[in-house]
């Protein structure tokens, strides 16, 4: 029996599993699948069942057939053997059909995919899809007008992720300089008094009402005719609520959110969106003026870079090795990659927090040739294998 993987903590996906074998088997081998099922997963992950499976495991040759009836059309599966008894050959079959039908599934050995840990990743790919479902985003203003590459519409993002999406024009919001300032954010400076902090904090105080009144899980903000017009920016406003574990994207940039709350279901953590500053033969240098305070040591406040007006974060990435991931504005695509943060830079023409990162040769080669975007999204350790299965799961396109 195949040694017991565990299964990512606070996952609450139930995995489907049904069984396949040829038409003379009996109850006994049900029994059997079970539990051999008992010996790769707990009996809180999963649940043995013949409709819409996310899992068939073949327990001999001559169930093509039977595989065939139980794959759900609208479902990815994973396919699994036992060793012996013709199943893997069987399997390979299904999955032959499979790709010759357009049907997305993935074939592996069972007690391979325990220990390569592919059974825990399937289960964590589905629920990051269950979780979006259903959930509400807004859009506070417009996708800033630059973004050219980077404007979701709301029908893709229903369709794509699930995700509700509902307007908010600034015009329909109070005037934020009448909110109390936000004390979450306040307290995190110790009593400093910044310039534009109050007002910063106004700021927060304006979208957390934003966000309850209209029952939203994420939030992508048009920030920059607020500095404009009012003198104040968003950046610490935004800061905080990723800290929070509330998904909030400057610029109105709505590929970037939808990668976001992508990224948190996925692993936990909000990811931090930067821009694109430069690449070089080795390296890519990514740089914002806004980040999750949890991701970053020794912040400082100095003003917005862009504009030389109110507040910024200036702050040191902690991570050492980091995951990079975008998708396009059809969400039909994705890029990732892994890397090693080589240094923190402080370039003088760049927004405010910086980091360089080391990149393989072949993903600085799709950056400078086949970007889905400026923007990328930064989530700390590694976890690329994950995203690309998640998205493989989705019909997604990995970008190589």
């Amino acid at each position: 029996m195949p040694e017991k993987i565990s299964v990512n903590e606070g996952s609450e996906y139930l995995l489907r599993v049904a069984w396949a074998a040829h038409r003379g088997a009996d109850e006994k081998t049900g029994a059997m699948a079970g539990e051999f099922m008992r010996g790769m997963l707990s009996r809180e992950s999963f649940v043995m069942t013949d409709e819409r499976p996310d899992i068939i495991l073949f327990m001999s040759g001559g169930s093509e057939r039977k595989a065939i009836e139980l794959a759900d059309p609208d479902r990815p599966v994973l396919l699994l053997s036992i060793r012996g008894n013709n199943a893997y050959p069987a399997a390979t079959e299904v999955m032959a059909w499979m790709g010759n039908h357009n049907r997305i599934a993935m074939l592996s050995d069972a007690t391979d995919a325990s220990e390569s840990g592919l059974i825990d990743r399937w289960r964590s790919a589905a629920g990051v899809w269950q979780s979006l479902e259903g959930k509400r985003a807004g859009l506070v203003g417009t996708v800033s007008e630059w973004l050219v590459a980077s404007d979701v519409s709301a029908g893709v993002l229903l369709k794509q992720f699930g995700v509700k999406l509902v307007g908010i024009p600034w015009t329909k919001l109070p005037d934020f300089s009448n909110e109390e300032p936000d004390n979450a954010l306040l307290s995190r400076f110790g009593g400093q008094k910044a310039a534009g902090l109050d007002e910063a904090a106004r700021i927060l105080t304006l979208l957390r009402r934003v966000i309850s009144d209209n029952n939203l899980n994420a939030l992508g903000v048009e920030c920059f005719s607020l500095v404009q017009q009012r003198k104040v920016t968003a950046c610490l406003a935004l800061a905080q609520l990723n800290s929070e574990g509330t998904v909030a994207a400057c610029e109105g940039d709505l590929a970037s959110m939808a990668g976001m709350m992508a990224g948190q279901a996925a692993t936990g953590i909000v990811p931090w969106m930067a821009n694109t500053t430069r690449l070089t033969e080795k390296t890519l240098i990514l740089s914002h003026c806004t980040i999750a305070f949890d991701l970053v040591s020794d912040v400082k406040l100095p003003t917005h870079f862009e504009t030389d007006i109110s507040l910024a974060i200036d702050g040191q990435m902690t991570a050492t090795e980091v995951t990079l991931f975008r998708f396009s504005e059809t969400l039909l695509r994705v890029f990732i990659a892994e890397g090693r943060v080589a240094g923190r830079p402080r370039l003088p023409d760049a927004c405010r927090t910086q980091v360089e990162i080391e990149l393989a040769e072949n993903k600085l080669k799709i950056l400078r040739e086949k970007p889905l975007g400026n923007h990328l999204l930064v989530l700390p350790g590694r976890h690329a294998d994950l995203l690309e299965l998640a998205c493989r799961y989705r019909g997604i396109e990995v970008v190589d």
